[in-house]
């Protein structure tokens, strides 16, 4: 009798297509901030209809742009 695997078998398979770029692929950036922080980012967004990662873009190419080397 075979044995199962220690693992679910799962129907998706995590494949890249291959027109897929590095820089087309959008990942995970996790990480912490204080509170306040937070509810003035998301406050922020809200207030100008953009979505929070919308807002990161912008500012970190505001920040790029402000210090050229």
């Amino acid at each position: 009798m075979a044995k199962n695997p220690p693992w679910p078998k799962s129907s998706k398979r995590a494949t890249r297509k291959p027109d897929t770029s590095d820089s087309d692929r959008t990942m995970p950036l996790n990480f912490k901030v204080p509170a306040e922080f937070r509810r003035e980012f998301k406050t922020y967004a809200a207030q100008h209809n953009k979505k929070l990662n919308q807002l990161l873009y912008e500012a970190f190419a505001a920040l790029k742009a402000q210090h050229v080397d």
